[in-house]
């Protein structure tokens, strides 16, 4: 077998890159698979012959996942598992092996993700890594995941058969953040908003003070510091299992003529599984709350306890003395029986504290996520625009475009018909005064201080630890990676039919996506996309985009008919990473 290196581990770790890296996976020794060169997916036949065990035979392919000096990486790193969409004649395998690609066999003992065989391929079906186990063990793939070397896809059929499959995503399970207190303060982005504006999502406290109550820190209000939620449940009645904890409502509540409406929302499309990040003394029970709820029909999760009461001391006033055990833990619905019909009609998420005998009762609710398939996790920004110019550039853009980090390099493909210098990837020239991009250290500039070629043919990303001093509005004073439209001499063009921006990103902070008309005056229009820890998709519509001078009547109409630029700008400090950028309609794909 022969495979290709397509980058570092940061690339490597999400381990296929939709169509980019079809040329890496190989047919695993002994397996009778004739792969399709003709398509953009990973797709082939399989044909078993007679011989196999028990009526059954296994036959796959493999990815090279190692480094380049052929150590493992984390797939963990930046994933709590991964999604496949596909469409196969036979049941399929997802192996995890930390052993050299070279030496693969169908025949061996594994972690493992299995899935049965499906017809069509427009769904994903996601696992974490703890649902890979081996046959002949009871451990599990969470720390199998930290040290892999390949990747193989198995078939499975019977003997004798032979059929097709086509593998048209595979993919991280993305962690989709709904609250984290340093940004989000005191409400949750459910993104179900029905009622009364501000009713959803909002944190609340419950309990009967007779009972239990909780003594908040630094002062003792209801309200997060940046480090979550964190208090003392003070447990004062006789009851053993008192009501206290924190909630919020999924899609608010409507109040009219008096009479208060709590309103329900179908989260299952998007909610694959529920995530918290705490530390507790106390186990936490999450309550899902569905519609016309009783007892018995209320989802409750257990978070369990993750701090020694022995370990502390016992002041909420003086967090920075206490042992750090905070920790993420997650639930995936598929395993959680009952749940389709609870999240169809969720009102509301619970946390409650859990009272216990000879236990301490300090706790930190620090962040709330759920789970998703990758290519569904997208940041709306702005509603969609159609928007006609009112004047147009002779150079038109078409419809469509995705520049992909690992396989496009610094060339972006616009549709511009006539751009003899347009979509090349420049960085803006780096001032140490004003700020650094700290690529990594291996990245080369070139003579024009352009680190971009290095950068994507090593990493196939942009990815920076950007410092700066902030607050600038001055486009050459700004740390940015950018193309023009049509040329050097950015000429403009009309990009009207993109229908605004997506991009592939992670961010500390925020990153703001430019359009430029005219370079030397400093007039362009800008939008930004939010904090993601996962990487996430930003569409941006042209309704989004803002006029960086206030005073100016200028509507976007007047605008994308004549971009001569466009722009990434990062101008806070912090960690960026972006991957793939294109126009509106190209998120996801």
């Amino acid at each position: 077998m022969t495979a290709k290196h397509y980058g570092t581990t940061e690339e490597k770790n999400a381990f296929w890159d939709e169509s980019s890296n079809l040329k890496a996976w190989s047919v695993i020794n002994g397996s009778n698979i004739s792969l399709d060169a003709s398509k953009k997916t990973l797709a082939g036949r399989v044909s078993f012959d007679k011989s196999g065990k028990s009526g059954l035979n296994r036959a796959g392919i493999v990815y090279d996942a190692s480094n380049e000096d052929g150590s493992p990486v984390d797939l963990s790193e930046n994933s709590d598992g991964l999604c496949i969409t596909y469409q196969s004649d036979f049941d399929v395998e997802v192996r995890l092996d930390d052993g050299e690609y070279t030496k693969s066999s169908v025949d061996s003992d594994l972690p493992f993700a299995s899935f049965t065989t499906k017809e069509n391929g427009k769904e994903s079906y996601c696992v974490t890594w703890k649902d890979f186990m081996m046959k002949d063990s009871d451990s599990d793939g969470s720390s199998f995941a930290k040290k892999v070397r390949s990747v193989q896809i198995i078939f499975v059929g019977e003997s004798g058969s032979s059929g097709k499959f086509d593998i048209q995503r595979l993919a991280p399970y993305t962690r989709w953040e709904m609250w984290w207190s340093k940004i989000d303060i005191n409400h949750v982005k459910t993104g179900f908003d029905e009622g009364d504006e501000g009713t959803a999502g909002e944190w609340t406290y419950f309990g009967d003070s007779a009972e239990a109550y909780i003594e908040f820190a630094y002062g003792g209000e209801f309200e997060p510091t940046d480090g979550g939620y964190i208090g003392n449940v003070i447990f004062t009645g006789s009851s053993s299992n008192p009501d206290v904890g924190l909630q919020f409502l999924v899609a608010g509540k409507s109040t009219e003529n008096g009479t208060e409406v709590i309103h329900s929302a179908d989260v299952s499309t998007k909610w694959k599984g529920i995530c918290l990040e705490y530390e507790s003394q106390m186990d936490i029970e999450m309550q899902l709350v569905p519609e016309n709820a009783n007892e018995n029909n209320i989802l409750k999760l257990t978070f369990a306890k993750n701090d020694d009461v022995n370990d502390t001391t016992h002041s909420t006033e003086d967090e920075s003395k206490r042992a750090s055990h905070m920790e993420t833990k997650c639930y995936k619905f598929a395993d959680v029986p009952n749940s389709e019909t609870v999240l169809k009609k969720l009102t509301t998420v619970r946390l409650k504290f859990v009272k216990e005998n000879n236990s301490g009762t300090l706790f930190t609710v620090n962040r709330i996520s759920y789970l998703m398939p990758e290519n569904l996790a997208v940041n709306n920004v702005g509603d969609y625009k159609d928007v006609k110019p009112t004047e147009s550039s002779d150079h038109k853009s078409g419809k469509s475009f995705l520049w992909n980090g690992a396989k496009d390099g610094d060339q972006v493909d616009l549709g511009i018909s006539g751009a003899t210098a347009g979509g090349i990837w420049t960085n803006t020239f780096e001032a140490d005064e004003i700020f650094n991009y700290n690529f990594p250290d291996d990245v080369e500039y070139d003579e024009d201080g352009n680190a971009i070629p290095s950068l994507v043919s090593k990493y196939h990303e942009f990815t920076m630890y950007v410092k700066t001093d902030e607050g600038s509005i001055d486009l050459d004073s700004i740390a940015s990676i950018g193309f023009n439209t049509v040329s050097s001499n950015m000429d403009p063009a009309d990009i009207s039919a993109w229908g605004g921006f997506c991009i592939h990103y992670s961010t500390y902070n925020y990153i703001r996506i430019v359009i430029v008309t005219d370079y030397d005056a400093n007039k362009y229009w800008y939008a930004d996309v939010d904090y993601s820890d996962d990487k996430v998709w930003g569409k941006v519509s042209w309704d989004a985009f803002k006029n960086i001078d206030e005073e100016s009547n200028e509507k976007i109409e007047d605008v994308v008919g004549k971009v001569t630029r466009v722009q990434l700008q990062f101008l806070t400090d912090g960690e960026n990473i972006i991957d793939r950028f294109g126009s509106y309609d190209q998120c996801g794909e």
